[in-house]
């Protein structure tokens, strides 16, 4: 099978069959996602934190941010608050009453075998780079706490690196992954979750994103065809790659 069609096979999880990936083939995943993960200058300026089936309370930590994320976003551009008998104006033009409810697709999030959560680090010197920043006065911005926010976009560019190759690995051992990029952004949010601090001091972290791993029982396309939500409908190839001439 080729790497086209193992991927084809990748859907986003609604709901995860309630059996557990055992913890040493996930570390073995990881490892060959690491290892064929490139970065600038091998620094790897994030942290892969791996929930496993014993972490549920986090795991509901993590999706109540989801949701609290979802919820705040809506309220701040319809400026309504749950439960009020508000009517906006949608995107296309047309009057509705405004209600909050938890989109399905962090379903994944909440329940799964395994949930990975990318955060920013403060990376070390090591080889190369140590000879060049002692030796020869580079800058390297990946170990300095000042520069993680300037970092985010090139972080979270190195982070779906590796979540692309893990899923891929995945896929080729019958596991299934999913992604969420909805969460709090505040660098202050996370003070009860220690182990992303990227700045101890402060209590600051910066997460990229959440990826899930499981057994796949149910699946966001059937959803949309169960309950006739539409076609999920990407946009052409024109769209997105543009030969410039």
């Amino acid at each position: 099978m080729g790497i086209v069609d193992t991927y084809e096979k990748r859907h986003h999880v609604i709901n995860y069959e309630k059996k557990n990936i055992p913890d040493e083939l996930v570390k073995e995943l990881l490892y060959k996602a690491w290892k064929i993960t490139p970065s600038k200058n091998n620094f790897m300026p994030y942290q892969v934190s791996v929930l496993g089936p014993d972490q549920q309370d986090l795991k509901e930590q993590v999706w109540e941010g989801a949701a609290f994320n979802h919820k705040s976003v809506e309220e701040r551009q319809f400026k309504a608050k749950d439960g009020e008998n508000k009517t906006y104006t949608t995107q296309s033009g047309n009057e509705t009453k405004y209600k909050f409810w938890p989109n399905k697709a962090y379903n994944h999030v909440r329940y799964n075998s395994h949930l990975l959560i990318f955060s920013s680090r403060i990376c070390k010197l090591e080889g190369y780079m140590k000879r060049m920043v002692e030796k020869e006065g580079h800058y390297a911005e990946q170990c300095e706490i000042s520069e993680v926010e300037n970092l985010s976009s090139a972080t979270s560019f190195e982070c779906g690196l590796f979540a692309a190759h893990l899923a891929g690995i995945c896929l080729e051992h019958g596991i299934d992954t999913s992604y969420n990029l909805c969460k709090p952004g505040g660098k202050g949010y996370y003070k009860h979750m220690p182990f992303l601090w990227y700045d101890k001091e402060n209590k600051y972290a910066m997460v990229h994103a959440n990826m899930s791993m499981g057994y796949g029982k149910y699946y966001r396309y059937q959803w949309l065809k169960d309950y006739r939500r539409g076609e999920d409908k990407r946009p052409e190839m024109e769209d997105v790659v543009k030969w410039i001439k």
